[in-house]
């Protein structure tokens, strides 16, 4: 049976915006990057008299093709996308349903909701999972009425890149991951891994506001200049690559824009910064004596708690997060550089090892702060930090962090 109906007809854009403030990068102090799917009033309606008067078989409200998940491929998804597995069915479905229609650009796909915030809900989950998509730029929505009712929503991504430019960045984004991955460990401890390519991604990135793309990982892996979501999407795609939980957690440090990622190594969740991670960025919070040649890499931010992490971060729970609570990886104490007290016989060890291995510099950390009084104390009040060098009578340059409870020497 067909019968007469009024098909209102609107479409909505969303673009992944970025507050931009002052900047358009991301510092401890100042700079400014978060993702977020807009949540825009810029409404287009039809002006189309033939289009709202448009007489609709019931059958046939919607002229759009319609994307196909299935069971299997729910059941079938690999763990290592962690905002998939915090939805419910279905949301999971409409996940990959704008996955695939984002995966293989198509266009005005009916998807299996007509609520327009579960479909932003959703999309986040999809971008903050998936760091290969590094050519949406956001998405529109065609909403489909009959007289108040929603009947049906079609999606559609919009991109910032040609298929040409797709293709090309993809082409030297696999020649990066290829040679990173040449001298990968080859062993079951995730910490290893995780722990190389951190080193190896702050290694190989130079951190620039003006970067081209800096919101996604071409900006890494192509031009390898970056700000914090670059460097938190391009971490969280090589550890994707190495088969390992990674996702992207955006927030806010200082109460601007900021991207960091929540990953699991070993069976436990910890937070990783990679963009604090470079040593010459962090060093602006510490206090300097003397500022000499920095370390490549600071590791204060490498693997750390849920605790640890919000003394400075706050995360905008855009995706739901786990209390991270488990210590046994994080860097200091995995490589034997934490003082549950002040400890002669360790500080000596610990100096005699950097000495050995020719680091150049020292980095450890106190349990808490009244272990980080007296070493401070200790070692450069009472200048005991001299019984632990070979170069005795020299300046040494150092920084000490009282929030994360770090020092840092350079020999």
């Amino acid at each position: 049976m067909k019968y007469r109906a009024a098909l209102r007809k609107i479409q909505i854009s969303f673009l992944l915006t970025f507050l931009l403030g002052m900047s358009a990068g991301c510092t401890n102090d100042t700079d400014i990057t978060e993702i977020i799917p807009q949540s825009m009033d810029s409404r287009v309606e039809s002006s189309s008299e033939e289009e709202r008067n448009y007489t609709v078989p019931q059958e046939e409200k919607i002229q759009t093709s319609q994307t196909m998940v299935d069971e299997e491929q729910m059941q079938n998804v690999s763990e290592i996308y962690y905002a998939y597995f915090t939805l419910g069915e279905p949301e999971r479905m409409l996940y990959l349903e704008i996955l695939d229609i984002l995966t293989r650009r198509q266009e005005n796909i009916t998807v299996s909701t007509i609520d327009a915030e579960q479909l932003n809900h959703v999309f986040t989950c999809v971008m903050h999972d998936h760091p290969e998509l590094f050519y949406v730029e956001g998405y529109q929505y065609t909403r489909y009425t009959i007289g108040d009712k929603v009947t049906g929503i079609s999606f559609l991504g919009t991109y910032s890149m040609t298929e040409e430019e797709i293709v090309q960045n993809q082409k030297k984004i696999d020649e990066y991951v290829n040679q990173c991955f040449l001298e990968m460990p080859q062993t079951k401890d995730e910490y290893d891994k995780v722990k190389y390519l951190y080193e190896y991604l702050i290694n190989q990135t130079e951190y620039d506001k003006e970067a081209p793309n800096n919101q996604n990982i071409c900006s890494v892996f192509v031009g390898k200049r970056s700000v914090c979501q670059g460097y938190a999407k391009a971490l969280q795609y090589l550890m994707q690559k190495a088969g390992m939980v990674s996702t992207l957690v955006t927030g806010y440090t200082q109460q601007e824009g900021h991207a960091w990622n929540l990953v699991r190594v070993n069976g436990a969740y910890y937070y990783v910064d990679a963009t604090w991670g470079d040593a010459s960025y962090a060093l602006e919070d510490g206090e300097t004596l003397y500022m000499g040649e920095v370390p490549t890499i600071n590791y204060d931010y490498f693997l750390v708690t849920t605790k640890e992490l919000c003394v400075t971060h706050e995360p905008d729970y855009l995706i739901r997060l786990p209390e991270c609570k488990e210590e046994k990886d994080n860097y200091y104490i995995r490589e034997g550089l934490y003082l549950a007290e002040y400890d002669e016989d360790k500080l000596k060890l610990i100096f005699e090892q950097a000495h050995t291995y020719e680091m150049g510099y020292v980095m450890f950390k106190c349990s808490d702060e009244q272990v980080f009084d007296s070493v401070k104390q200790k070692l450069i009040e009472q200048q005991g930090v001299f019984r632990f060098i070979k170069n005795q009578g020299s300046t040494i340059a150092f920084t000490d962090n009282r929030v994360q409870r770090t020092f840092s020497f350079w020999l």
